[in-house]
């Protein structure tokens, strides 16, 4: 075998090294890196941002009291525990084939929703892209950010598309709280209701155990004349309320405003700050009872109304079943009242 023959065949050994050592290696680092979705240690998120195409964003930040959303609102727990679920199960299915890819590509450039995700030191860990479902809908098109391979991702036990996961809309991720404040923290509550004087009251926290509850018709009840047990039950009802959902852009927000309220709640904590609730019927429509039990028919709702809550800054949605527990009488804590009194 000659010297030139040798060389060749060394130089071809050396170039195929190169390629499956160097080359090759890169191209699957790459592909490793264009497909790894999944942040396995949610803990180290410290911030997540999420835009979508109609200019809507929010800015999810980790503080130590829990999650926040646009640095205004407190976010709701269960929907914090299920983005943070998604974000550590996802899972690629299989690329994009080459023949949808271009497809997919424009369909992503045209409707996607931008993730990015940081740690604690402001470090992005990830920056992706999620778009539309597949045609079964088992499957979700992600892009990573600088790359032009998308790919069908999934998270497992879940069939559904994961876009709705990601949401844009503070209205909807923001606690829904309205109160929860323990029995020592409340001052004072007053339940004025329109056109029923009598069963208005006012609800005075003088101590851990000392109550005074008046009424401007029927004068004050003093320990003794009311049933304590009734005002400890009602006072930890406080600890928990929740709205069902926020309408500040309900289109018929104005006009439901220009009609009289039903009910207002004003508590007063130890701060001396007073939070108030104004309750206001909700006109029957579709969905609602048409017939009460006795077949009389229904003006409104029976099941949900409207209010107006921080200090009228939100206009929401309170189920009847839920909130309808603050609406006692003055009646309901005298000490001969039963327990199914209002």
């Amino acid at each position: 075998m000659n010297k030139t023959l040798i060389y060749f065949l060394l130089l071809l050994m050396l170039s195929a090294a190169v390629y499956f050592l160097v080359i090759r290696k890169s191209s699957s680092t790459l592909n490793e890196k264009e497909k790894s979705f999944a942040v396995e240690d949610t803990a180290a998120i410290y911030k997540i941002f999420i835009a979508d195409m109609t200019g809507k964003k929010v800015v999810l930040l980790r503080t130590g009291n829990g999650w926040t959303v646009n640095d205004r609102f407190e976010v709701r727990a269960d929907y914090m525990k299920s983005l943070l679920a998604t974000i550590k199960k996802l899972n690629v299915s299989y690329p994009v084939p080459e023949a949808a890819e271009k497809t997919v590509i424009t369909a992503l450039a045209s409707s996607n929703k931008k993730v990015e995700i940081y740690d604690r030191e402001g470090t992005m860990i990830k920056s992706y892209f999620v778009g539309g479902g597949t045609l079964d809908s088992e499957g979700t098109y992600f892009l990573m950010n600088g790359s032009q391979n998308p790919y069908v991702v999934s998270v497992p036990a879940f069939e559904g598309v994961l876009d709705t996961r990601y949401v844009t809309d503070e209205q909807v991720i923001r606690s829904t709280a309205l109160f929860r404040l323990s029995s020592n923290e409340i001052n004072m509550i007053t339940v004025d209701y329109a056109g029923q004087p009598d069963s208005s009251f006012t609800i005075k926290v003088l101590g851990a155990d000392s109550f005074e509850i008046s009424n401007n018709n029927k004068g004050t009840l003093t320990t003794g004349n009311f049933n304590k047990e009734k005002v400890h039950n009602y006072l930890a009802l406080y600890a928990s309320v929740y709205c069902e959902s926020y309408v500040n852009d309900l289109p018929k927000k104005d006009s439901i405003l220009q009609t009289p309220s039903f009910c207002s709640i004003a508590v007063t904590d130890r701060r001396r700050q007073t939070q108030t609730v104004t309750c206001y019927h909700m006109p029957r429509n579709s969905t609602s009872e048409q017939f009460d039990a006795k077949g009389n028919e229904l003006l409104y709702d029976a099941d949900r109304f409207f209010a107006t809550v921080h200090n009228d800054k939100d206009f929401v949605i309170l189920q009847r079943f839920h909130f309808g527990r603050l609406l006692k009488s003055f009646a309901y804590f005298s000490s001969k009242s039963s327990s199914t009194q209002r």
